[in-house]
């Protein structure tokens, strides 16, 4: 995510220049604490939950990354300045799901298996998109939650015990 946000144009996270734009949090509650931070200037930018959740089957164990594409709207009352930052912040969770499946594609065609993105799942049916907002100070977005393979290492080490399985 971080990769995208600093060669994304819109989103051009330079967090050397002090701009930046792609912030990580603990939860839903620090997505709120931050959105009270941000000025103006920070629009559009990227919340990605730190705290991640799991699921999927004990064979194909999945990691879910909660990710949130955030724009602020004029004023917060309006309906028309509303929608018009959901559909901005729409237009960036694509434009970000482009290049996700460009990458992933890439390693696929490398044959990698265990790369950053090829064990991202891009089955409809594994990614999640839902408007959210108003957040504090008129940020509206969306929420992507995006899947990826996780490898659990199940066997058990002897050492780890103290009767030796």
């Amino acid at each position: 995510m971080r990769q995208w946000c600093k060669t994304y144009r819109p989103m051009l996270d330079n967090e050397a220049k002090g701009d930046r734009r792609f912030f990580l949090t603990d939860s839903m509650e620090g997505i709120t604490e931050l959105a009270q931070k941000l000025s103006n200037e920070s629009s559009p930018c990227v919340l990605m939950e730190s705290a991640v959740e799991g699921g999927g089957k004990i064979t194909r164990p999945q990691r879910n990354y909660p990710i949130y594409f955030l724009v602020r709207a004029d004023k917060m009352s309006d309906g028309d300045a509303a929608a018009e930052a959901k559909e901005k912040a729409w237009c960036h969770c694509q434009n970000f799901l482009a290049w996700l499946l460009a990458k992933h594609n890439e390693e696929a065609s490398e044959g990698s298996r265990d790369g950053d993105f090829a064990r991202i799942n891009l089955d409809d049916a594994d990614i999640d998109i839902t408007t959210i907002g108003p957040l504090i100070n008129g940020w509206f977005g969306v929420l992507l939650q995006i899947s990826r393979d996780e490898p659990l290492n199940l066997c058990v080490d002897p050492e780890l015990y103290i009767d030796r399985c």
